[in-house]
């Protein structure tokens, strides 16, 4: 996270831990259906080399930006958080669709843990798609389904 206080590499750090640490928690013995859609296969910035979509639907996760918010007596950040939902299922839109519904579910209006760190909210800014991508792309050869989420997270830092 940016900022002069020299927590900048760190608190980053922490706020992903913290991100992946929801995805794979189980409230009620159960994994959130956001991970089961994926198969735990949630990646930060970019999907590993040979990720396919005949392995199944995945996710891939990115800090857009982010913006300090102090004030006199906090130390604030807004992060804005991009989630890219892919779906191999090109007859029926309904998997992704299922994908970003759950993925809003576990995330939206919810407060998780960061060490060092308070959520203070998670709110969807905004979806786009989905959208069916033509063959021969970067994900291999057919089509596939992709949407982006965008939210918008307030940390208080300790």
């Amino acid at each position: 996270m940016v900022g002069d206080d020299g927590k900048g590499d760190a608190a980053l750090k922490n706020f992903k831990t913290g991100l992946y640490t929801l995805f794979a928690s189980s409230p009620g013995g159960s994994h959130y259906d956001f991970y089961n859609d994926v198969s735990g296969r949630l990646y930060d910035t970019v999907a590993p080399n040979g990720t396919s979509l005949s392995n199944g639907p995945y996710a891939v996760y990115s800090i857009m930006t982010n913006v300090d918010y102090d004030t006199f007596t906090e130390n604030m950040e807004y992060v804005f958080l991009q989630f890219s939902l892919y779906s191999g299922d090109v007859n029926d839109s309904t998997e992704i669709m299922d994908m970003d519904t759950h993925l809003s579910t576990m995330i939206k209006d919810k407060v998780w843990t960061v060490t060092n760190e308070t959520i203070v909210y998670c709110h969807r800014q905004q979806g786009n798609g989905p959208n069916i991508i033509p063959a021969n792309t970067e994900a291999g050869t057919g089509e596939y389904w992709q949407t982006t989420v965008d939210y918008e997270v307030l940390i208080n830092r300790a």
